[in-house]
């Protein structure tokens, strides 16, 4: 996980969160890479807020065609350190079956949610190429589209 996360820092690929204060966007890196190595995306979650690494205000379009100022959510510490420290995890169990002659990875829920999806409960148990799976998660712009990392699915991969 740490040697991925140090690949996407070298060729920057690490997503900085628009929600980031200047704080954050100097402290992240070095956090995303400490929690990786020696801590969770629990750890991540709580230094991103106790730190005050986010802003507390974002803009919004309203329904009506303006534009509005609203709270950013209670919950985007968490959504975001859960969300990047599994794109990581991932790379790690990805690089580590290749290392092992495994050619695919397998979809499991990683964390229960009260509300699931139907397209995240369809991919549980199915089979992704290990290879795939790298090229697209070490690109940033589809690493937040990819169908396993939408935020709060849960959704992970095992050997």
């Amino acid at each position: 996980m740490v040697e991925e996360v140090d690949k996407a820092q070298n060729a920057d690929n690490l997503y900085f969160s628009k929600r980031f204060n200047d704080r954050g966007k100097a402290r992240w890196p070095s956090l995303l890479r400490e929690a990786v190595a020696t801590h969770s995306e629990h750890w991540l979650a709580y230094m991103i807020e106790t730190e005050g690494l986010m802003k507390g205000f974002e803009g919004a379009s309203t329904p009506s065609g303006g534009y509005t100022t609203k709270h950013v959510p209670r919950t985007a510490e968490e959504t975001l350190a859960e969300g990047q420290f599994n794109r990581f995890y991932i790379l790690g169990v990805c690089c580590r079956a290749i290392a092992e002659g495994k050619n695919h990875v397998f979809v499991y829920r990683a964390k229960e949610r009260a509300e699931h999806r139907l397209e995240s409960d369809t991919l549980i148990g199915t089979a992704i190429s290990a290879k795939e799976l790298i090229t697209e998660l070490r690109s940033v712009q589809s690493s937040l589209s990819h169908k396993l990392l939408k935020p709060n699915s849960g959704l992970s991969v095992h050997l």
